[in-house]
């Protein structure tokens, strides 16, 4: 695979094609098709007029993928703003959060590719109406297997509830896979991964909460503890070419 060099600060059209060199994927295209495959909504309808946003694709050889809900953002007046998956292109809260990750996994957010299941807005954040992205999760599903087959041997993370519930079922919980005790409600050092088998994606995941939840002191406690988990139990942290 080519090595990405996308500079978000230009217009989509030119980042666009710069991901088209990379992936091989016509994202405009992609989504408009994804667009004509979903069942109208109208409890929280789909803004296709905001277009959508594209993946982070780090500058340097990818050895970790992220994968996110969706970038609609509470404040509408920012959706706008929003011109990569997750805001990886600017300084902020979230991007701070991927670096510290990155950091106990020995290597940068150069090396990351982040992409949303859902690529496109919702009237509303959709995790308020969790049963309409499970609806439309087929075609988004679709493309964003695409998306990971241009990798080999990545480790794969999640962030946030919602996704792993959509990858996998609707009882599952980040924090089982953090080694939760519900006695001492701190970690037991017992971390587990999501079976290929276990998950819509064939691959093995690795959970992770979303940046807000480390106000939560299980989560900020064991943040480090599960990252080094990743990075033993993928014997490091591999390259894609």
């Amino acid at each position: 695979m080519k090595k990405a060099r996308i500079d978000y600060s230009v217009d989509m059209g030119f980042v666009l094609k710069q991901l088209l060199e990379c992936t091989g994927i016509d994202y405009k295209e992609e989504l408009e098709t994804i667009f004509k495959q979903l069942a109208v909504e109208p409890s929280n309808l789909v803004k296709q007029e905001l277009g959508f946003v594209p993946p982070y694709f780090g500058k340097a050889d990818i050895k970790l993928i992220i994968i996110g809900q969706d970038p609609t953002i509470q404040n509408v007046e920012r959706r706008k703003n929003i011109k990569c998956t997750l805001n990886l292109d600017k300084a902020g809260s979230l991007t701070r959060y991927v670096e510290q990750i990155c950091e106990g996994l020995g290597i940068t957010i150069e090396n990351v590719f982040a992409t949303n299941i859902f690529k496109y807005f919702y009237t509303k954040p959709p995790a308020q109406t969790f049963n309409i992205l499970t609806k439309h999760l087929s075609p988004n599903l679709d493309l964003l297997k695409r998306e990971l087959s241009s990798f080999q041997s990545v480790p794969i993370i999640t962030l946030g509830e919602p996704v792993l519930k959509l990858l996998t079922n609707d009882r599952a919980k980040v924090l089982y896979y953090w080694g939760y005790d519900s006695k001492t409600k701190a970690s037991n050092g017992v971390f587990t991964s999501v079976k290929a088998a276990e998950n819509k994606l064939g691959q093995i995941i690795y959970p992770f909460c979303h940046q807000p939840s480390l106000r939560k002191h299980f989560y900020k406690d064991t943040l480090d503890l599960y990252t080094h988990y990743v990075k033993d139990s993928s014997n490091g942290v591999h390259s894609s070419h």
